[in-house]
This record gives C-alpha cells, sequence and structure tokens, in this order.
C-alpha cells in the first residue's frame, strides 16, 4: 500500500501577499491594466464606504428593495388577478361548452369550390391549425378531425328475409381522429386493421340496444346521391369512456349516438369510392395550449381568433368557427376596468416613490458632501468620484434587486389577501409568478435610483470645504425647487389637468377601448399626485416663516431646553425641509387613500341600491294565469302590498310600475322610446332607496308635487333642458301597462330629477302616477313589488316567504346577495389590495425617509450635544430638546397632511367612478367619503412613532459617541 504527500512548496514560491504586491505594481506600470487598476481601486474605496457607514448603507440598501419590491408588486399583482379573472371567464366558457379554454370549433362543407376527401380534409386541417397558432399566438396543443360521409339509410341486407322493407335508421359513417382512446368497446377492437368485402363499422351501444343488433350482423347503407348500397357489418358496439373529456366537443353519447365510427383507411377505400361528395362535412377541433396563455395578451388572442376566422374562409369558404371570443372580450372588458382602477391607483404611490428616491439620494449626498469636498481637495477628478457613486449604486443594486424582487413577489401575494382597507381575510393565494414582472419599469426605477444619486453628488462635488463650512454656520439655501420656485410654477399645469380631468367627467371617460388610451394625455393620469405634491410644496414654502416666529418667541421661554429647540427649528428650518416634505407627502396619501377606500366602499353600496332601488324587489308571478288560454284583464290576482308588508322581517312594501313608453313632442318629429314608472307617492319614500343629490328637491317633496296633480310626471333635468321644457308643460305619453293594454293621454310636467333609482341614461324615463294610470282601466295592472327589509334580516328567507300570499317571485332582486357577490370580485380585492399597500408604503417611506435624515445628519448634531454637555446642560435637557423639536416637526408634517390628504380626497375622489363592468361611467356618482373618526388616530400615531424612532436614534449615538464628537469636532 503506497501513500504520497504532497510536495513542500518551493523556498523560491512567491507568497500570496508577493503575488498580489507585484499584481497592483504590474496594474499601475501597465497601460492596458491602468483602467482596470483604477476601477478595481474604486470598488475597494466604495466597498470601504459602505461599511463604515454601515447604518446609512443599510438604510440606502432598504430604500432599494422598497423601491424595487413596490414597483414589482404592482406588476405581478395584476398579472395574477388578471389570471384568475381570465381563468373564471374561460372556465365559465368551458362549464357551458364542454370544451378547453383555448379551443377552437371549425366546420366546413363539401362545396363544388372546395370538393373534402379525407385526406384533403386531413391537409386543411394542419392549414387551419397553424392558422390558428400563427394569429392566436398559442401552439397547437391537440387537433382532431372529425369527417362525415352525410345522411345514409341503414337497411337490412339485400338476402335477408326483411329486403325491401323500409330503412331502420338514418345513420351516417364518420371517421374520427384518435376516437379508439376514449372509448370503451364490446366486441371486435378499433384498431389499425383493413375490412373485407364488406365495411367493419362500430356502432354506439344505445342504437344498437334499440334496433337489436347483434355482433357481426350483416346490413346495408343506401345514398340517395349513389347507386346502389354500401354492405357493411357490425364489429362492436361503443361508448365514451367520460363524456366530459375534454376530447369531446359534446356529449357524443347524445350528439354521436347515430354515428357509425370506422378506420380512416376504410373510409377511404369503401366510403368515398361508393359516394359522390367524398366527405360532406369536417370539424376541426384545435386546441390551442392554454398554459401557455398570458392575461396580457388576451386582446390580441381575441383579436387573433378574428382574423383566424377571416383568413380560413378565405381557403374554405363559408367555413364555420366557434372561438372563446366572447368570453376573452368580456375578460378584457373587465381587464380595461381593473387596469384603469390599479393605475389611478398606482400613479401617486409611484410618484412618491420617485420623490422618496430623489430625496434620500439628496439627503445622504448633502451629508456626505465634505467628505467629497476632502477627495477632490487631494486631486480626486469629478469624473472619478462620479464613477466611485456609480460602482457604489451598483453594488446596492446587485444585492437589493433579488431582495426586491422577493419583497415585490411577498407584497403582491399579501393584496391578494385584501378584503377592504387594512383589512384581510383568509382566501386561496393568488398565481403570483415572475410572469408579472414589468421590466422596463424596474429597470426606469433603478435609473431614477441611479441618476438621482449622481445627480446629487455632481450638485454636491462643486462645493468646497471653505464654502460648506460657511454654510454650516448659517444655512442660506434652501432645496433646489425651494430656491426656483419650482412650487409656483407647477401650480398653473395642475389646475389645468384638473380641468380637464374635470371636464372628462371621471378616469374611465379617458378609455375609449383599451387601456392604452390612458397614456394619451399621462398629465390626466398623473394629476392627483401631482396635486399632492404640489399643495405640499406650497405648505413647506411657510414653514421657514413659522419657524421663524417660532424662533422669534423663543427669547421669551423661561425653559432653556424650549429656548434651543425653537433656536435650533428657527435656524436651521431649511434643512428639515425636505424630510419634513417626505411626511407631509406621506400622510396626505394616506389620507387620500383611506378617503378613496371609504368612498369606494360606500360607492359599492350606492351602486347595487341604485341599480336594484331597494332591498328586495321582484315581479309577482302566478302560473295559472300565465298558461291561462285567456287570461283575465289587469293583474288583480296581485295582493295587496300590505301582506308583502306583513312577512315576516319586511318593514314596508310598495308598488312600482315599469312599462314601456312613447314620448310625442310637438318639437319633435317621431316618438320617443321611453320607460314610465308609476310610484305609490305615499310608500315609495318608506321603501326606496334615495340619496339627497339625487334631485333639487327632497324625495318627499317630489312626491308632494306628484300629489297635487293626478296626471303629474318627473322628468330628468337633462330632459327638460334638451327639449326646452318648463314645469307645467303637457306632454303626450303613450303607455303599456300591459298586452293589448295602453293608455295615449296629456301628462303635467311637475318636477325634475337628476337621478333617480333604477333609471340609467341610455333611456328615457318619466316618473309618475301608478294609480292614475289604473284609473284608466279600473283594475290593476302589472307591476312589481319592492320591499324594505329589517336590519340583519336574510332576503333569502323573505324571498321563501313570498309563496305564502298566494303567489310566486320571479325577477327577484336581493341587494346584499348582489353586495355579497360584487365584494368577492377579483376587482375589489385590486383595488384594495392596491390602496392598502400604497398606504403602508407611503408610511414606510416616510418613516425610512426621516431615518436616513437622521441618522445621516448625527455628525452635525453631536458634535452640538457634546458642545452643550460639556457647558454643563444634563443629558434629559438634551433629550428633552430633541424631543421637542421633532415634536414640532412631526405635528406640523401632521397637520399639513391631513390638509392636503382632505382636500384631494374631497376634489379627485368623485373622479374615480370606474367598475367591473367595463369603460364608461357608471351610476350615481361617487361622492367622496372623508373617513376622519380615522385620520386622527392615524395621524397621531404616525406622528408618536416618528418622535419615537427619531429620539432612540439620536439618544443611542448620543451615549456611545459623545466624547468622540468633542474630541474630533465637526471632523467626527
Amino acid at each position: 500500500m503506497s501513500s504520497t504527500t504532497s510536495a513542500p512548496p518551493s523556498a523560491s514560491s512567491p507568497s500570496f501577499q508577493e503575488r498580489l504586491d507585484h499584481w497592483r505594481s504590474f496594474g499601475q506600470s501597465s497601460r492596458l491594466l491602468r483602467p482596470i487598476h483604477r476601477l478595481l481601486g474604486l470598488a475597494e474605496l466604495a466597498v470601504f464606504r459602505l461599511r463604515y457607514y454601515s447604518g446609512l448603507s443599510l438604510l440606502a440598501l432598504i430604500g432599494v428593495i422598497l423601491a424595487v419590491g413596490l414597483v414589482t408588486s404592482a406588476a405581478f399583482f395584476a398579472q395574477a388577478v388578471d389570471t384568475v379573472m381570465m381563468r373564471r371567464e374561460l372556465d365559465e366558457y368551458s362549464r357551458i361548452t364542454q370544451r378547453p379554454p383555448f379551443s377552437a370549433r371549425v366546420f366546413a362543407a363539401s362545396s363544388t369550390s372546395v370538393p373534402l376527401t379525407l385526406e384533403r380534409a386531413e391537409t386543411l386541417g394542419g392549414h387551419v391549425g397553424d392558422t390558428l397558432a400563427g394569429e392566436v399566438g398559442l401552439p397547437v396543443a391537440r387537433m382532431t378531425l372529425l369527417a362525415d360521409s352525410g345522411v345514409m339509410e341503414l337497411r337490412p341486407p339485400a338476402d335477408s328475409q326483411y329486403a325491401g322493407s323500409r330503412a331502420l335508421e338514418d345513420v351516417s359513417v364518420i371517421y374520427l381522429q384518435d376516437v379508439q382512446d376514449h372509448i370503451a368497446v364490446e366486441g371486435a377492437p378499433l384498431d389499425d386493421g383493413a375490412s373485407g368485402p364488406r365495411l367493419e363499422v362500430w356502432m354506439h351501444q344505445s342504437l344498437a340496444e334499440r334496433l337489436g343488433v347483434q355482433l357481426d350482423d350483416p346490413f346495408e347503407l343506401h345514398a340517395s346521391s349513389a347507386e346502389g348500397n354500401l354492405p357493411i357489418v357490425v364489429r362492436g358496439f361503443w361508448q365514451s369512456l367520460d363524456p366530459k373529456d375534454a376530447y369531446w366537443t359534446n356529449d357524443p353519447d347524445q350528439t354521436l349516438r347515430t354515428k357509425l365510427l370506422v378506420r380512416r383507411n376504410d373510409y377511404i377505400s369503401h366510403v368515398e369510392p361508393y359516394l359522390a361528395v367524398k366527405v360532406r362535412t369536417a370539424t376541426w377541433h384545435v386546441v390551442l395550449d392554454e398554459h401557455r396563455a398570458q392575461p396580457a395578451q388576451a386582446r390580441q388572442y381575441k383579436e387573433g381568433f378574428e382574423r383566424a376566422a377571416i383568413i380560413i374562409q378565405k381557403y374554405l369558404p363559408d367555413a364555420r368557427l366557434t372561438a372563446p371570443t366572447v368570453s376573452l372580450e368580456k375578460f378584457v372588458g373587465r381587464q380595461t376596468a381593473l387596469t384603469t382602477l390599479l393605475l389611478g391607483f398606482n400613479v401617486p404611490a409611484l410618484g412618491f416613490l420617485i420623490y422618496f428616491l430623489v430625496l434620500t439620494s439628496a439627503v445622504i449626498a448633502y451629508w456626505q458632501r465634505r467628505e467629497t469636498a476632502i477627495l477632490l481637495s487631494r486631486g480626486i477628478p469629478r469624473l472619478s468620484i462620479l464613477n466611485y457613486t456609480l460602482i457604489e449604486g451598483s453594488l446596492l443594486f446587485l444585492i437589493g434587486c433579488p431582495l426586491g424582487l422577493l419583497f415585490g413577489v411577498l407584497v403582491a401575494r399579501l393584496m391578494g389577501y385584501a378584503e377592504s382597507f387594512l383589512s384581510f381575510s383568509p382566501r386561496p393565494p393568488l398565481p403570483v409568478s415572475l410572469h408579472g414582472l414589468n421590466l422596463p419599469l424596474t429597470l426606469a426605477t433603478l435609473g431614477v435610483v441611479l441618476v438621482a444619486k449622481l445627480w446629487t453628488v455632481a450638485a454636491a462635488s462643486k462645493e468646497t470645504v471653505v464654502s460648506q463650512q460657511r454654510e454650516h454656520a448659517r444655512p442660506s439655501r434652501g432645496p433646489f425647487w425651494y430656491r426656483n420656485f419650482l412650487d409656483l410654477l407647477l401650480i398653473l399645469p395642475t389646475l389645468y389637468a384638473y380641468q380637464q380631468l374635470l371636464n372628462r367627467g371621471s378616469l374611465g371617460a379617458l378609455i375609449q377601448d383599451r387601456p392604452e388610451d390612458l397614456y394619451q394625455d399621462p398629465l390626466l393620469i398623473l394629476v392627483p399626485a401631482l396635486f399632492i405634491v404640489v399643495l405640499s410644496l406650497l405648505v413647506m414654502r411657510l414653514f421657514p416663516l413659522f419657524m421663524a416666529l417660532l424662533d422669534r418667541a423663543a427669547a421669551f421661554l423661561p425653559s432653556f431646553t424650549g429656548y434651543l429647540a425653537l433656536r435650533q427649528l428657527g435656524r436651521q428650518s431649511q434643512n428639515y425641509i425636505n424630510p419634513l416634505l417626505l411626511v407631509i407627502v406621506s400622510l396626505a396619501l394616506g389620507v387620500y387613500t383611506l378617503s378613496m377606500a371609504a368612498s369606494m366602499d360606500q360607492w359599492l353600496v350606492d351602486r347595487v341600491y341604485y341599480r336594484v332601488g331597494a332591498d328586495l324587489t321582484f315581479t309577482p308571478y302566478l302560473e295559472s294565469e300565465a298558461i291561462s288560454a285567456t287570461p283575465g284583464g289587469g293583474a288583480d290576482w296581485i295582493p295587496p302590498d300590505d301582506e308583502f308588508a306583513a312577512l315576516p322581517g319586511v318593514v314596508a312594501a310598495t308598488r312600482v310600475g315599469d312599462y314601456p313608453a312613447e314620448i310625442r313632442l310637438a318639437t319633435r318629429s317621431g316618438g320617443i322610446e321611453a320607460r314610465f314608472l308609476g310610484l305609490d307617492r305615499v310608500k315609495f319614500p318608506q321603501v326606496a332607496w334615495f340619496r339627497n343629490d339625487f334631485a333639487r328637491e327632497s324625495l318627499g317633496s317630489l312626491m308632494n308635487r306628484l300629489a297635487l296633480v293626478p296626471d303629474g310626471i318627473l322628468v330628468s333635468q337633462r330632459f327638460l333642458e334638451e327639449n326646452t321644457l318648463q314645469i307645467g308643460d303637457k306632454v303626450s305619453i303613450l303607455v303599456i301597462p300591459d298586452f293589448g293594454a295602453s293608455v295615449n293621454t296629456q301628462f303635467t310636467v311637475v318636477g325634475t330629477y337628476e337621478y333617480f333609482p333604477t333609471v340609467y341614461e341610455d333611456t328615457v324615463t318619466v316618473v309618475g302616477n301608478l294609480e292614475y294610470i289604473f284609473s284608466f282601466f279600473g283594475v290593476g295592472m302589472p307591476h312589481n313589488i319592492w320591499l324594505r327589509l329589517a336590519p340583519g334580516v336574510n332576503g333569502q328567507a323573505v324571498r321563501e316567504a313570498i309563496p305564502t300570499t298566494g303567489i310566486e317571485a320571479v325577477n327577484v332582486q336581493d341587494t346584499q346577495a348582489i353586495l355579497a357577490e360584487e365584494q368577492a370580485q377579483m376587482e375589489r380585492v385590486g383595488v384594495f389590495g392596491t390602496l392598502t399597500v400604497s398606504f403602508l408604503a407611503a408610511a414606510a417611506m416616510a418613516a425610512l425617509g426621516l431615518l436616513t435624515y437622521s441618522y445621516a445628519s448625527l455628525h452635525e448634531r453631536l458634535f452640538q450635544f457634546s458642545v452643550l454637555r460639556a457647558v454643563g446642560l444634563r443629558r434629559i435637557q438634551i433629550v428633552a430638546q430633541v424631543v421637542m423639536e421633532y415634536a414640532v416637526l412631526t405635528l406640523y408634517g401632521a397637520a399639513a397632511g391631513v390638509f392636503c390628504g382632505r382636500l384631494a380626497a374631497q376634489l379627485f375622489v368623485p373622479l374615480f367612478r370606474v367598475s367591473s363592468s367595463g369603460p364608461g361611467t357608471p351610476l350615481p356618482p361617487l361622492l367622496p367619503v372623508i373617513a376622519d373618526e380615522q385620520i386622527l388616530p392615524m395621524a397621531l400615531t404616525f406622528a408618536g412613532v416618528m418622535v419615537v424612532l427619531e429620539v432612540l436614534i439620536i439618544s443611542s449615538a448620543f451615549y456611545r459617541r459623545l466624547f468622540e464628537a468633542l474630541r474630533l469636532g465637526h471632523q467626527a
């Protein structure tokens, strides 16, 4: 057994350190390697500074993670929600059609221009598959061909005792590709064999049982267009293994029970020679690969199916294509609405994110400007400083991007559990994946971070140590926007954009066909965020003036600690503008978001009640009356509304007639198709849902107007103005309350409304007295029943109790049930998930920005604290000074943020009238709900947390590094 040992290193072998020193000297002397050596030196310096300022570097890294996570989470979430919605729409398509989601059925009949044979049908099938795959953009997963011979008579054989008798059944011979794998066969298997003189066929089990057919029974087929008969023999009986299998386009046990299955070669050798038309019809079932479908391409898929249908008809005239275009179109409508909502809600947060990134970069560069000036003074060029900053940012990106993507996935997953604002409920997780990554937006965000760092460092590199000491003694400059009056310059563009958006009526009106329409005027999308920022800038312009007043008042304070705090705020107010602005914008965005969430919650309730009109509505139905050959006139069989009001859980009931009508005006030729809403003016206000902004008068006043004039009607203010009518004018209206029953008379306009429950802009609606219509017939006419339910009563229980009145209820609309269904929609999850994350992100960015400012300014403040401590102040006094400073700052920021957020909510919340129904403006108007009971605790909590965090940071540094700061002074 041998052993080996390593040879000892040669005495002349250089050590690792010697090799490294040799490499460095070679790099410095070699002209080729000098740039690489310089780059490595800058990288080494960047790593050293990141380690030296570990706390500041950690905050900057968290900023990158937060930025990447927020930007990617919005895209991840939108893609996941779109995936769920598209699957639901296509699953519904599959449930109805029993076909896979991305499947198409192409049907073509043989014609003189395109005579079909089985082999030609197979060739054309390849063209059909290629066309669909090419136009839609998804590969073909499976394709089957069904070739049908056309109808033939099934007859007994000529040599049997039944020869000459009538046909037993009308059948057809079909070849169905790969059918043998999806059927159960009794008898000989349907394999690749060949038939003899008689064509071997496989008959469906139900047809064989009905005709009493046995295995190997001979028959003959007769086609009217062919001479003689085609002899066949039944080799087996078949039925489907699973009629709901995706292979079948329909239930084969129903649609194919009169079809005789044959082999491919037998069809070519036996059936085609017998028939003049070889293949009567061909059906291609093409299934595209749904696993590669992306929701973002849904519109392209829909348009691809439409283009494919046009192309296929060019080589298959009169071919019919059945595809899921309706379901895809419905999804595209919902996707458009969701895109509008999420974009509208995300833009303020994204704008705030950009501001946060620029601000934190400016803060870090400001407090590192002395170090930059020293490097410049020692001969390092500005370009090297910028390269060094670029390398430092790249190192942060290298670590922060993967963590940011992971954070974005987690945030998107969290958004999927949103039930309401800051409220979550357990549900199946969203299918969040990296497929939703918006790479251009992510790269743009990183570009903003990098440009902000380079820009701020470039600005700081223009200063010298002397100018910085002069500025330290008494700051004379404010931020860039403050010095150049950028806030005042932005007032006019903001007002113009708001006026333009106000003229459109809502954000949904910006979309005519697709979400990309929003980008035609991007300023209108950005205006809420722009308004919040501009208003915050204007508020911060007042901050130095307010602090100057406090500085003057400091001389009259008996407390030395208070005196120092107010003096600090007054003398250094310019340094606080940027971090405090971050707090104001954050709180403003939080108040705006909170109010938006409360408003959207209430608007959902308002929209459902506006659609239904009351808690529960239905149409009375009596089966005996409906099927009667001679139905009685009117609808006296409907019980009085008092009987419905007596049902358990019902508070009040009223009758409402909803009748087609036609308005005839002297100023217009032809009639106006309209709707007549007949009310019981006494009971209607007790039952109906009505909002004060629906009319210039209360609902009670409107009903009183109808009470004064029996033939009085209420019309919309828009109809009144468009037709130059006035109160008191007579209008001729034809009302049709029942089949064969109508009344044509004059009505008097007694009042107007802006909105009315169940009334939409697509139909002119007049509101009148129901009893006045009944008076023309002497009996009650068909009408609906509206119910008001007691709080907490289940509408289903009331519905089940209605038959006790002697009638049934049809066309039932239950407001609470509809609300529950609407609240489960993914659009709502998307809205409130976005609002919640936007608010939490704004708070996190404000806290991170203020912490970054405090940490970066530690050197400056520690020297001041050490001097105060040296002249006799106690530590508790210095800490109290810090508490007072940040209490004033956060209270000012909280008050200003609440003011800006409330005003933004009042102005912009009504413009977010977009619902899952798609593009357009739903009714009724969206009223802003300012959640005052939640705003004050939120602002106070935010201010308190900020003060505690700041005091902890300053106090920790104060106790640890006070002596060092005193020894080194401003160089510490």
